[in-house]
This record gives C-alpha cells, sequence and structure tokens, in this order.
C-alpha cells in the first residue's frame, strides 16, 4: 500500500515538473498561448495513447516474436532512454524559472499552499492549465 502511494507522488510529480517546465519554456520565449492548449491535447493523445500502444506491440514483438526473452522490453527502453537523455542533454537549455525576490524555500511552499487551498475552497474557479491559455 505504501509503494502504491509513493508511486502515485513520483507520477505526479513526473507530470508536474514537465509540464510546469514547458509552460515557463513557452511563455519565456514569447510562443502564441493558443499553442500550449495544442500542445498538451498531442501530448495526451500522441504521448500517452498512441506511443504506449505501439511501445507495448514492440514488447511484444522482441520477448514473443523475435524470442529476446522477457527482459528484452526493459533493455530496449533503456536504450531508447539513453538516445532521448543524449539528445536533451545536447539541445535543450536550463530552465531555472522566473527569478523571484525571496529564494526562501518556506516562503516558496506557503505562497504554493495558499494557491492550492484557494484552488480548493473555491470550485468555481478554472483549472491552472485554462488560466494560463486565456
Amino acid at each position: 500500500m505504501i509503494g502504491r502511494i509513493l508511486g502515485g507522488i513520483a507520477t505526479s510529480l513526473l507530470f508536474s515538473a514537465f509540464e510546469s517546465w514547458l509552460v515557463a519554456e513557452h511563455n519565456k520565449r514569447g510562443f502564441d498561448p493558443q499553442w500550449l492548449t495544442i500542445t498538451f491535447s498531442k501530448a495526451i493523445f500522441l504521448g500517452n495513447g498512441l506511443i504506449a500502444i505501439v511501445s507495448g506491440l514492440f514488447a511484444n514483438l522482441l520477448a514473443e516474436n523475435l524470442g529476446f526473452g522477457p527482459v528484452a522490453p526493459f533493455d530496449a527502453a533503456a536504450c531508447f532512454l539513453a538516445i532521448g537523455m543524449a539528445i536533451i542533454m545536447s539541445s535543450w537549455s536550463e530552465n531555472y524559472g522566473y527569478p523571484s525576490e525571496s529564494k526562501d524555500l518556506m516562503a516558496q511552499f506557503k505562497v504554493a499552499a495558499k494557491a492550492i487551498v484557494s484552488g480548493m475552497l473555491n470550485p468555481s474557479h478554472q483549472t491552472a492549465h485554462n488560466q494560463i491559455c486565456i
């Protein structure tokens, strides 16, 4: 049970860290706000849906049809991760976020907690994604 809870937290952090980077980089480069909506919709369809299906078929091909065994999909995933890491390290710049006057970690946590509580208390607020796109 604890492992499932920690896995859920880790997955949430994984997606929110990338999405935060994407929004900050998008705004920093001055792209059209409408493009962000298009990017997220394509990421959900292609990244979460279509690529997952193709990955499963490729894993089955490696493990069953080509006879490389049950560990082959994990080895293939490690190869694709290494290729992706090399591409990202060579072509992406570091994103440090927006400079703020208060670099105090506790102050930043308080601001984040206040935003979360205000969103929970007033469910009529639009989602953060919609507010960014407007």
